[in-house]
């Protein structure tokens, strides 16, 4: 049992080297060479030259990456007997319930080999990529529907590969959802969310996990000797003493790492003991994301009383590379797995909108308290506000400066961390979000001008981005829903990928 980051997800690659040798010395039509290149035991020599290359190839490509596992080859030799062995599928599909990918180095003269290979498995299949006649040998297997993928070079071989990676983190992946009312979609909130869970687990692979709402918070607090309210009698996973104490000292050490906190400890750790129950109960179920339906649970009143948010639950699960979401947004959990896996970055969600003018050709912000100067072209300007950035936006490897506030204006509670925006301006970023219907993939990309926010408390943090043509994305963004997750970088081609392969259309903008 362990919670699955998306920082772990490997992909397992299995090569696959066919080899032609003639047995005879003879000379003719399937025969290009002359002398001693025509000999029994020469084919043998070269193949075991290209075999060598290819194993340098995945040194310096595959192996030395921790995201990738590459398997021992497979070494398939066939001969002008043009007999087929089935011990040759045997040795090829060893390992086919594990593997993700297959690289298949192809040979002339193999070709019916190599076919039938490709129509045995379901998994996806990779040509070495060289600009040579051997990739042309999947042509007939692509139309009877073997799943290859085709690239001209190592690196966009590699970089299709971490877009599998990604794919498989999303097939692969449990969610833990936490409703109050229907398990589909909250009452309020992300209700643009999929319309069918069981459609989407049809059409994506992901499996869901399911708490009460109610009971998760009933494991606020250390177990009564009668057991809970919603659950009498039974034994549940709440947070025990040993565990308060670990997050009184999580509070004192981000308390003491924040360029700012604007939050008492005693409301700090309220939202740590959220964290640490929801990280028990993923744990359990061995869960990749999150999930929790903000103004639901609100207005129970429990929030209220036990004085915490999830806000901060959903910063920290995303910074160690699990998706987390707000207002029950089951659809952008399953968009930031697939951000956060392909990239190597967090993802970051919040309320995305064009941007309102003023008549002073500002951004027009319905709180004056709020301002966000912008330099030169005001033109195609969007939005985009929540309550949880986190420290490592620009990638796993490094945390960022942060500030620590709270969410409840009057009482204080509800631990959120602030990102200063500002300090990412001329940042590209690119956006994804699925219809509601598993039909569609929103695909957007835009540039940080601006932030705000970053003084204040509750959900209202963010950053103004401009995009190519205002009017264009907000007809397309317009019926994918509010939120749009997001990650730093430039990676519209790969998510137009990666749209396709999950069997739906990219809508770029």
């Amino acid at each position: 049992m362990t919670v699955r980051s998306a920082k772990d997800v490997k992909l397992v690659v299995k090569p696959v080297f066919f080899a032609m040798e003639h047995k005879y010395y003879y000379e003719g039509p399937c025969r290009m060479s002359s002398g001693d290149a025509l000999e029994p035991g020469f084919d043998a020599i070269i193949n075991g030259k290209i075999y060598e290359g290819m194993q340098k190839a995945l040194d310096f490509n595959l192996r030395n990456d921790a995201r990738f596992e590459v398997l021992e080859p497979a070494v398939i030799r066939t001969t002008d007997d043009w007999d087929i062995k089935e011990e040759w599928f045997e040795s090829a599909l060893a390992d086919d319930r594990i593997v993700d990918f297959y690289l298949v180095n192809t040979a002339f003269g193999a070709n019916t080999v190599i076919e039938e290979f490709a129509l045995r498995t379901k998994k996806p299949i990779g040509p070495n990529p060289f600009k040579m006649y051997g990739q042309l040998a999947f042509a007939s297997s692509v139309r009877r529907g073997a799943d290859i993928i085709f690239s001209l070079s190592w690196p966009e071989l590699k970089d299709k590969l971490l877009c599998l990676r990604a794919e498989k983190a999303l097939r692969t992946a449990n969610i833990l959802l936490a409703p109050r009312f229907g398990g589909d979609k909250a009452m309020a909130g992300g209700t643009d969310t999929f319309d069918s869970l069981c459609l989407a687990r049809d059409t994506f692979g992901t499996n869901f996990r399911y708490v009460n709402v109610h009971e998760l918070m009933d494991y606020l607090s250390p177990l009564p000797e009668e057991g809970n309210h919603t659950t009498p009698g039974r034994k549940t996973m709440n947070v025990t003493p040993e565990e308060i104490a670990w997050c009184e000292e999580l509070a004192e050490s981000l308390m003491a790492d924040a360029s700012e906190s604007q939050i008492e400890k005693k409301y700090l750790v309220n939202s740590l003991k959220a964290y640490k129950v929801v990280d028990k109960v993923m744990n359990a179920y061995d869960c990749s994301g999150f999930a929790a339906p903000c103004p639901d649970a609100c207005s129970t009143r429990r929030l209220n009383e036990e004085q915490f948010t999830f806000c901060l639950t959903h910063s920290l699960n995303l910074e160690r590379g699990v998706g987390s979401a707000c207002e029950y947004d089951v659809t952008s959990v399953l968009c930031m797995i697939l951000e956060m896996t392909l990239t190597g970055k967090a993802a970051y969600m919040g309320n995305t909108l064009p941007a309102p003018l003023g008549p002073d050709g500002e951004v027009n912000f319905s709180d004056p308290k709020y301002s966000a100067p912008i330099e030169g072209d005001k033109n195609n300007l969007y939005l985009v506000s929540h309550s949880t950035p986190c420290r490592c936006l620009h990638g796993f490897d490094k945390l960022d400066d942060f500030a620590l506030r709270h969410f409840a204006l009057d009482a204080g509670f509800g631990a959120i961390q602030r990102h200063d925006f500002n300090d990412d301006k001329g940042q590209v970023i690119t956006m994804i979000r699925i219809s509601s219907d598993c039909k569609e993939m929103f695909i957007g990309r835009g540039e940080i001008v601006a932030g705000f926010g970053y003084d204040s408390d509750n959900c209202n943090g963010g950053f103004i981005f401009r995009v190519a043509d205002e009017h264009d994305f907000f007809q397309k963004h317009v019926s994918f829903g509010l939120h749009l997750p997001l990650v730093y970088g430039d990676y519209v081609d790969q998510f137009v990928f990666i749209a396709k392969r999950l069997g739906l259309t990219p809508v770029v903008a």
